[in-house]
Parts: structure tokens; C-alpha cells; sequence
């Protein structure tokens, strides 16, 4: 039996469509379930579960219609009185899971280990971890969407361009210091992490897998295992969902809990994305609004918001959240300035060309028309180092 608490999060403003990121909550619980499940490629949510082997309950992404999501929930609206303290999956764009003290310590009993597990990208941390990370990223079938007839190409096709790309993206590499520094900045955060729940008497563990190169998720789920956690916050570092973000990290870990004994049982909260959050909303825009200030004249700046892009096809077909999300980001975050006195102009670009405006195309753009001044503000990941 699934049971998911939703709680609604603040409207959208100024988005002519608008996906639900809450549907995609999974809810993990110890229940036996005794159908199984299919995943598809498009992010809806209704009930259904991997069967009686496994009992876990995880929701099944079915194909939305572009202006409708509604999230189905199993047999029941209401969970029993038994699982009441299980982790409650719980919507980004209301609550602060991992801030809200309360709600955290109602599920803290002892002996309970609490862990909460940061997933990332990951990066090549050598040149010669290069090519080998290329070929992790390319294989995967949420980066390089294969008709179902032709998946049996997938790994020969990720070994074809990771080889061909390798070259360039070593020079790149090579140019900030011979690696990515994702692992140091992302180990970096989670000390953080670490250090400001126990300023909230929260004894949490932190671990960070990443996606496509150490440490890996399969081998941060091995830790914390080993440290006998009981319960589980998944926080992905990526504050607006995507199926190439989020979403093939969610369901890397689902096929490993499905697996497991020991992770069925485990209770879990996942937090599919955070971009509405007030503190991430304000802590961007303090940030902005510094470098505004180092200007002459800062009302006169353009502020320009460039974000990772995906295919035209996510958003059209498959119903991907990504741009939605990434706009109403940027409102929220205009907003937040506006508030503080500062109506600066902005624009919001993707640096590929993905049918959206792409970040060159944009920036020779202003350039036809004599910009003087502008700033530029990564988006889509809360750190990403990438050549």
C-alpha cells in the first residue's frame, strides 16, 4: 500500500504550464506489495509497488498530459495508525525536510541512525579519468534516449563518443587544474550539511554518491549499510528536477533498494527538488545583489541567468518539469530583488542549443544592442564543474 503526504507548495507565477514536481515524490516504505512495477520514461505518478518479494512501494511514472498532473494514491488516502512514524515524503516547495527541527525529531526515536544522502553528477577527478567518465555518462539511457529497438547500441554508442570527445574535454579539464573538483566542493557540503543539523540536535550521517564516478551511489548506499542507518533523507543536488538529473539518479537507486532486503525495510524521504525554497531563494538572491552592487551604476545591469539545457523532446514529450521549474526560479528570485529595491532587467538562457534560447545566441543578442554591464548566474545544479 503506498501512502504519500502531499503538501501544496505556493503558485506558480507567469508560467503558461506547470508540472508538479511534488507527483514524482517517492514513498518507500516496508509494506508487501504484491504487484510489480514498470518504469517508463515519463514523470507522472500513480500508485504501484514491486511486488511481495521486496515489499517496496514505489510511485510508477506514467506519461502526463501537458497541462494536467495528478498524483493517484494507492488503496488508501490515509495511512494506517502503525505507519505513522515512518518518513513522510513531503513536497520541496512547502516544507524544509531536512530544516523543519520538528518534524525531524517526531521521527527521531532511539536507536534510530538518521543518514541523509546527497546524489550529484560527479566528475573525472584525473585526465585519465576522462574518457571512462564520458562513457558512464553516455551510457546512461536518460542522457542518450534510444528508440527500444536500438538499445542495444547504447554502450557501444557512449564508448564511440566518449572516446571522441575525450581529447577536448581533457584540454578543458587540463585548463582548471587537471580534474573536476566536484568531490572535494560536494564532501565539502556535506560536512555542512553535518555540522548545521547537529546545531539542531539532529545526529545525522551524511553521504554523497555520485552518478557517474566516485564515490558512486552504489557505493555510498555499501556505507551506509554498514552504519546501520535506519532512516533516510535522499536529497538530490539539483534544485530543479529533471529526468537527466534527478530523475536517472532516483531510479539508479531505486533498482538498488529493490534488490536489497535491508533498504526495503529502511524508511526513506526523498526530496525530488528545492528550487521554491525560501533560504535557497533568498541565499541566491544576497548573492546577486553583492555582485550588483560592485557596479557603478547597479540598476543598469543585466542580469543574466544561464542554466544547463535539455532536448526540446524532455519538455514536449516526456513532460519533463526542467524549464518550468527553472522559470518560475528565476521569477521567484526577481521577486526576491524586487523586494529588496532592484528592478534590473534579466533573461534566462541554456547553454546547449536545445530549442530553447541558448546562452551565445542570447548573449551575442545583447551584445547588438550595447550592453554595457552584466553578470552571469549559474542555474540547474548547486555546484557543477563541468568542461
Amino acid at each position: 500500500m503506498l501512502h504519500v503526504r502531499l503538501a501544496p507548495g505556493p503558485a506558480p507565477r507567469n508560467l503558461s504550464r506547470r508540472w508538479d514536481s511534488s507527483a514524482y515524490l517517492h514513498s518507500w516504505c516496508s509494506v508487501p506489495c504484491p504487484s510489480r512495477l514498470s518504469l517508463s520514461r515519463t514523470y507522472s505518478i500513480k500508485s504501484s509497488s514491486i511486488g511481495s518479494a521486496t515489499g517496496l512501494c514505489l510511485g510508477q511514472c506514467c506519461r502526463i498530459k501537458p497541462l494536467s498532473c495528478k498524483c493517484k494514491l494507492g488503496r488508501s488516502s490515509q495511512p494506517p495508525p502503525d505507519s505513522r512514524q515512518h518518513f513522510s515524503a513531503s513536497s520541496s516547495a512547502s516544507e524544509a525536510v531536512l530544516t523543519a527541527q520538528s518534524d525531524i525529531r517526531k521521527l527521531f526515536v532511539a536507536n534510530e541512525k538518521i543518514g541523509v544522502l546527497l546524489l550529484n553528477l560527479g566528475g573525472p577527478e584525473t585526465l585519465d579519468d576522462v574518457q571512462p567518465f564520458l562513457f558512464n555518462l553516455f551510457a546512461d539511457p536518460d542522457i542518450i534516449r534510444l528508440p527500444r529497438v536500438f538499445r542495444f547500441l547504447q554502450k557501444p554508442l557512449a564508448q564511440f563518443i566518449s572516446v571522441a570527445r575525450a581529447p577536448k574535454s581533457k584540454e578543458g579539464y587540463a585548463s582548471i587544474g587537471g580534474g573536476s573538483p566536484l568531490r572535494q566542493i560536494t564532501d565539502a557540503q556535506g560536512e555542512a550539511l553535518m555540522e548545521a543539523l547537529c546545531g539542531k540536535d539532529i545526529p545525522a550521517k551524511v553521504y554523497v554518491g555520485m552518478r557517474y564516478w566516485h564515490p558512486f551511489t552504489e557505493e555510498a548506499i555499501e556505507q551506509i549499510k554498514k552504519d546501520g542507518i535506519t532512516k533516510l533523507v535522499v536529497l538530490p543536488l539539483y534544485p530543479q528536477f529533471s529526468i537527466s538529473t534527478s530523475g536517472s539518479s532516483l531510479r539508479l537507486l531505486e533498482s538498488i533498494f529493490r534488490e536489497d532486503e535491508y533498504l526495503v525495510n529502511m524508511q526513506h524521504t526523498v526530496i525530488p527538488s528545492w528550487y521554491q525554497r525560501e533560504g535557497y531563494i533568498k541565499a541566491m538572491t544576497t548573492l546577486i545583489e553583492k555582485e550588483l552592487l560592485k557596479f557603478p551604476k547597479p540598476q543598469k545591469v543585466m542580469i543574466f541567468f544561464s542554466a544547463h539545457g535539455v532536448p526540446l523532446a524532455y519538455v514536449e514529450e516526456a513532460g519533463d518539469p526542467y524549464k518550468a521549474e527553472m522559470e518560475e526560479c528565476v521569477d521567484l528570485i526577481m521577486e526576491e530583488l524586487e523586494k529588496r529595491g532592484m528592478a534590473n532587467p534579466c533573461t534566462l538562457a541554456y547553454q546547449v542549443n536545445t530549442s530553447h534560447a541558448d546562452t551565445p545566441c542570447i548573449l551575442r543578442k545583447q551584445l547588438q544592442y550595447s550592453l554595457a554591464f552584466a553578470i552571469t548566474i549559474q542555474m540547474g545544479i548547486l555546484c557543477s564543474v563541468h568542461r
